[in-house]
């Protein structure tokens, strides 16, 4: 069925929203969420929502998933982005059980037309049968494949903003070299953003707003920013959309406005300030008889806290965004589940940071925090009594009057003073109520000092003569994004650490031990560059919790000797291409790298941050995913896996030899499955499952035939790159058509004009035909590993799960040249005749944007290129030394004319329109 003949069936309009919103929450919207709806639906997305914490802030995730079910211009995806560590869990929560409930209302019978099911198919339509995809962005860890592999598809992104901006920016942290341009328009077009707590990082809403200026390309929106702000004002914006007087009488916000808390003010000095932190969270903890947080500004006495509360036989929480994903969701893992326990009373205290403050729908009794400066205090109020259920409630903020900027950090002395100053004035050293109302009241009676919500980052303009140098992304053009990110002021960039107990201790090990077993996102911890690299050198550096912030001064580390670490192994660095060793000593890392260290090394407490431990970290690689990437049987993981800890050495041992006897892959996998069958009960109860799920499916042994440098073995059920193709030879003149019927849906579901989209669909049926390279084509068969019928040549995907070395090893065998890239073999003819069809098919690996690699072949050899299906508009054959690289090929001269009439979104977004196709008729979503 169409997309005009879905619609026309499941008729919507804005009246139907408040039944939309019961079925898909539970309860009735807010007076200001249909306020809302209706002015997005009249005259578009304001500038500014300002709506109080506690006042269901994140539910604007609804009202724009909801425009764009009315109405297929709106932006299709909406990407929610939050200034703090933990990447706004309550929104992920909303968004997932939006799609729950969306789900479930297409499967229900067509007479049940309600609003919600009317949405659910009018979503679909638009997403190709599905009608949401949620995606939470929380590390930066190299991925095979993009965000998403759908632009049609609405979608919610959740993401912090060094996740969100640097995509944005053509530079995506954890992103590969050839998926930039991809990012970077799926981020820069049809793009919603919702920036919470939007006052703390003016930068990147200027950075947002100077790219909303530009006209959205091929006839879709280009990005819209929103910001969400309590206090609109310190952004300069005269206009916001507010509150009105029905939300004030409303009977569950109202209360909600109103909710006491009571505040007091305390002197502490910083040698006293762990003790006074824990006695005031006991007492507070004793007389209210609910939960207390205990809120500090650095993670070192996060860690100092919670060690004395626990010490003290408390049952306590320690929530950091310092936190490995794996530990986090074991404990975290829905907001609300927390919620439920703290009303149970199981824990009576979580000990947080900064990562408290935005994103986590939490209710406490009482609070004990250190002063902070008044944005970042207000944030933290609005998690007491957020419910306004409480008779008592009361907050104590412990600091001093006179903060020392050692001290004062990450906030400034000044700011402090100043939130100190005014909370003494309105009588907070006695005790003052500051409900929501009362402290909206309190601000506009007696000002603070605008010093007091912290000094504003100046922002990095982003002129026009710099969108061609983002652009560029192969060579890439080494534009920093932070200072677009986070203002002009020096920023401490981070990285990523993965810890492993089976790393091998070469380069070119690592290298093969990545293809079988890469990092995955819930195994890695983000952290400042320079945090790392002082923990590596022996030393320690106290941080914060927020994104951008300064460097910090070091400390002495407890670990003496750096040989104890070489002792334990060695370090590498992975940028999602190239593996480089690390020296301990003089430890070399670029921001967005992911650093891979031995376990053995320490550097995590219950998996939190800790750079002071030295105890192993317990290795999580096969966690995180529904479907199981890979099981690692090497003595290492074994000690973790097996119920008898001790006996893993003699486990593997007796797998070893097993091996030993194997001839081929074959008699190789079937010794594995007897393995595992035979020792499933010595695996621990929580691997059991993991271990089925291979016996269960087809897997592959790794390594096998070849030096890999690893002392175990990698079980890998699929190949991480969908670009191999869906595990299958595949014949070339099937796989063009596919991705020509892909991009023709993704044109239709879009509802780009013909003409526009014609040049995409010849590209598709063009993009791979030089790989009628008779080269080539014995490079595909040999990597098939089987016989190939006839009728499948020729070739476009041999299905291969080779690694690499493999690859390589037969690509020379073909005779096939090494660098050789075969889309710029077919895009050198067209280039006169066909513009913008020559650079999509030379892009459609990221390659080549603006220059590409000279090929190695010599004058001379030629290449089909005609096929019957694809209406070539050339002579064939054509030579494989293409030339591109030369000047006066004109390859360089026509990506800069395209770049000029399209911008770079919008040049970026027909690659990836073209791109994504070929992922998904490659078996991407598979």
């Amino acid at each position: 069925m169409s997309l005009e003949a879905v619609f026309a069936e499941n008729p919507l309009a804005l009246e139907d929203f408040p039944a939309f919103f019961l079925e898909a929450t539970g309860h009735e919207p807010y007076p200001w969420q249909e306020a809302l709806l209706r002015e997005v639906a009249r005259q578009g997305w304001p500038r500014a929502v300002a709506v109080p914490t506690g006042a269901g802030k994140t539910m604007a995730l609804l009202v724009a998933v909801f425009a764009m079910a009315l109405d297929p211009k709106a932006p299709r995806r909406v990407v929610y982005v939050v200034n703090r560590r933990l990447v706004v869990d309550q929104a992920h929560e909303v968004a997932l059980g939006l799609l729950e409930k969306l789900e479930g209302a297409l499967a229900r019978p067509s007479r049940e037309a309600t609003p919600l099911v009317r949405a659910a198919r009018r979503l679909a339509a638009l997403g190709g049968g599905k009608p949401l995809e949620v995606v939470r962005l929380r590390g930066g860890v190299p991925k095979p494949k993009p965000t998403l592999l759908d632009p049609a598809r609405p979608a919610a992104i959740l993401a912090t903003i060094d996740m969100a901006g640097s995509r944005l920016l053509f530079r995506g942290y954890g992103v590969s070299r050839g998926l930039l341009p991809v990012e970077g328009a799926l981020f820069g077009v049809d793009a919603l953003y919702l920036l919470d707590e939007a006052h703390l990082e003016v930068p990147f809403l200027a950075t947002l707003e100077a790219v909303a200026e530009l006209p959205g390309p091929w006839g879709r929106p280009g990005v819209r920013a929103v910001a969400l702000t309590a206090t609109p004002e310190s952004l300069g914006f005269g206009e916001a959309f507010r509150l009105g007087e029905d939300d004030a009488h409303h009977p569950r916000l109202g209360r909600v406005l109103a909710a006491s808390r009571r505040v007091k003010l305390l002197e502490s000095p910083p040698k006293r300030r762990v003790k006074d932190l824990v006695e005031q969270a006991l007492r507070l903890g004793q007389e209210l008889k609910g939960p207390v947080a205990v809120v500090v500004n650095r993670v070192g006495r996060a860690l100092e806290v919670y060690q004395a509360l626990r010490e003290g036989g408390q049952d306590a929480l320690l929530l950091t965004g310092r936190m490995r994903p794996h530990e986090r969701d074991l404990r975290f893992a829905r907001t609300r589940a927390l919620q439920e326990r703290l009303d149970r009373g199981e824990v009576a205290y979580v000990v947080a940071t900064q990562a408290l403050e935005v994103g986590a729908d939490l209710d406490f009794a009482g609070m004990v925090t250190e002063l902070s400066d008044l944005s970042a205090l207000q944030q933290r109020l609005g998690r007491v009594n957020r419910r306004g259920q409480r008779g008592q409630a009361e907050v104590v903020v412990l600091g001093e009057e006179k903060a020392e900027a050692k001290e004062a950090r990450p906030y400034t002395p000044e700011a402090l003073k100043a939130t100190w100053a005014w909370l003494d004035s309105l009588g907070a050293s006695e005790g003052v109520d500051l409900s929501p109302k009362a402290w909206a009241e309190a601000t506009t009676r007696r000002p603070p000092d605008p010093v007091a919500f912290g000094r504003p980052r100046s922002s990095m303009p982003l002129w026009e003569a710099l969108l061609p140098a983002l652009a560029h992304t192969d060579p890439l053009v080494p534009l920093d994004p932070d200072p677009f990110i986070h203002g002009l002021e020096r920023s401490a960039p981070e990285v990523e650490v993965v810890w492993r107990a089976d790393l091998p201790d070469t380069r070119e090990g690592v290298e093969a031990y990545l293809e079988a077993a890469p990092p995955g996102p819930r195994e890695a911890v983000r952290l400042p560059l320079y945090a790392v690299r002082a923990w590596l050198r022996g030393a320690a550096a106290d941080l914060a919790d927020l994104e951008g912030q300064e460097e910090e001064p070091l400390g002495p580390g407890k670990r003496k000797e750096r040989t104890l670490s070489r002792k334990n192994g060695k370090a590498f660095r992975y940028d999602g291409e190239r593996v480089a060793e690390v020296s301990f000593q003089d430890p070399y890392l670029r921001p967005g790298d992911t650093l891979l260290v031995p376990a053995a090394l320490g550097g995590l407490s219950e998996g939190h941050w800790d750079p002071a431990s030295q105890e192993p970290v317990p290795d999580v690689a096969e966690w995180g995913e529904e479907r199981p990437r890979f099981l690692r049987l090497h003595p290492a993981v074994l000690a973790q896996a097996l119920e008898d800890p001790e006996g893993a050495g003699e486990v593997f041992r007796e797998l070893k030899k097993r091996l030993e006897g194997a001839e081929n892959r074959r008699e190789a996998r079937e010794e594995v499955r007897g393995f595992l069958e035979e020792r499933l009960r010595d695996f621990r109860g929580e691997w059991r499952p993991l271990v089925q799920a291979f016996l269960e499916e087809a897997f592959e042994v790794w390594p096998w035939g070849e030096e890999a440098g690893y002392e175990g073995y990698v079980l890998r059920l699929r190949p991480e790159n969908p670009l191999y193709g869906p595990g299958r030879p595949e014949a070339l003149e099937a796989h063009s058509l596919r991705v020509a019927e892909a991009v023709k849906g993704f044109a239709e579901r879009l509802g780009l004009d013909p003409a526009a989209s014609a040049p995409l669909h010849r590209a598709a049926l063009w993009h791979d035909l030089a790989k009628q390279d008779p080269r080539m084509q014995y490079w595909l068969r040999l990597s098939a590993g089987e016989r190939v019928d006839s009728a499948l040549m020729p070739l476009a995907k041999s299905g291969t799960r080779l690694t690499r070395k493999e690859l390589e090893r037969l690509r020379e065998l073909a005779g096939y040249p090494p660098g050789q890239r075969h889309e710029h073999v077919a895009a050198r003819p067209l280039l006169g005749s066909h513009p913008l069809e020559a650079h999509l098919v030379a892009t459609h690996h990221g390659r080549g944007r603006p220059l590409p690699a000279p090929s190695p072949d010599p004058p001379g050899f030629p290449v089909p290129l005609q096929a019957p299906w694809a209406s070539w508009p050339e002579p064939s054959p054509r030579e494989s030394a293409h030339g591109l690289e030369r000047l006066e090929s004109g390859y360089l001269e026509n990506f800069l004319r395209l770049l000029e009439e399209m911008g770079p979104w919008g040049l970026a977004y027909g690659e990836a329109l073209l791109r994504l196709a070929d992922f998904l008729a490659s078996g991407g979503e598979a």
